[in-house]
């Protein structure tokens, strides 16, 4: 794995990366907009994967750091599908719905996934509840050319060049982990999890054996945890303990919360290294590369 504006932990070779990730947004709860986070940036999560070889990338969450994606997309001109995977439907994972560029382009068909409501139906309502008067002026998802599905956790599909496996999480009202693979590479994201159910634990466990790269939910550490068990989050050494046990081979942590300051991420991402120097913390607009082929430096 590749870090391009952070520090490398796997160097990739050959003539390029199964999967490029670009971090649009690696905060969680809400935007931070202060001096205090300009190191991790303040946007909420939104992930950019690229399969090699893909005409179009699979993004993962429209948080805030969807609206700087999207205009991002539109320079490229990716072609016209557009698909994004929706974790959940929490606020900070969505916030950045009404302001994705792709949604308001003509020629482009944007197609979004999500698992956690009983189907596609009950999905694109919700959805429409966030795009739509009161809350947004514009009602862009009656576009015909906006499409929801919906899928089961654990039953994988093909998009966007990825082999996808979701993962149920446990998380208030659901949530779902995706294992991506590519080019004999993979990734698992968890997104918003709390550790602690046995059943889920095991599964999720898993689907991230053998992964190039953990992507975890690590929003507390192991002392602040304590006084949040319930909310839905977990902590940085419960990533390190499950990339240890999954044998994964990197480890970033993200959603990180809008309280902590660069300074505080920066000091617990140099304890999480002193234990898992393949750790690190993700931050807005790092690029990372990966390939099955890399080898520890």
């Amino acid at each position: 794995m590749t870090a391009h504006g952070a520090d490398a932990a796997i160097r990739a070779h050959g003539p390029g990366p199964a999967i490029a990730l670009t971090v649009w947004g690696a905060g969680g709860s809400s935007p931070v907009g202060h001096s205090g986070r300009i190191l991790f940036g303040g946007d909420t999560v939104c992930f950019e994967f690229q399969a090699r070889g893909a005409a179009a990338p699979l993004i993962l969450d429209l948080g805030s750091g969807a609206r700087r994606l999207g205009r991002a997309l539109m320079l490229r001109d990716t072609g016209p599908r557009c698909d994004v995977l929706l974790s959940h439907l929490h606020l900070d994972h969505i916030m950045g719905l009404p302001f994705f560029a792709p949604l308001f382009q003509p020629g482009i068909a944007v197609h979004l996934h999500c698992g956690v409501l009983p189907d596609a139906p009950a999905v694109a309502r919700a959805l429409r509840a966030l795009v739509a008067p009161p809350f947004f002026p514009v009602e862009a998802l009656e576009r015909e050319a906006v499409t929801v599905h919906h899928f089961a956790p654990a039953a994988p599909f093909d998009l966007a060049g990825f082999r996808v496996t979701p993962v149920a999480l446990n998380h208030p009202g659901g949530c779902c982990g995706f294992r991506l693979e590519a080019g004999g590479a993979s990734v698992m994201v968890i997104g918003d999890h709390e550790h602690g159910n046995a059943a889920i634990d095991a599964a999720v466990a898993q689907a991230a054996s053998g992964a190039d790269l953990l992507i975890y939910d690590g929003s507390y550490d192991a002392e602040s945890y304590a006084v949040h068990q319930g909310w839905g989050h977990s902590t940085w050494e419960c990533g390190v303990a499950l990339a240890r046990s999954a044998g994964a081979r990197a480890l970033l942590v993200h959603h990180h919360m809008p309280e902590r300051s660069d300074s505080d991420l920066a000091r617990a991402e140099a304890r999480m290294r002193a234990v898992m120097p393949s750790a690190g913390f993700a931050r807005q607009d790092m690029r990372v590369d990966i390939d099955p082929k890399a080898t520890s430096r």
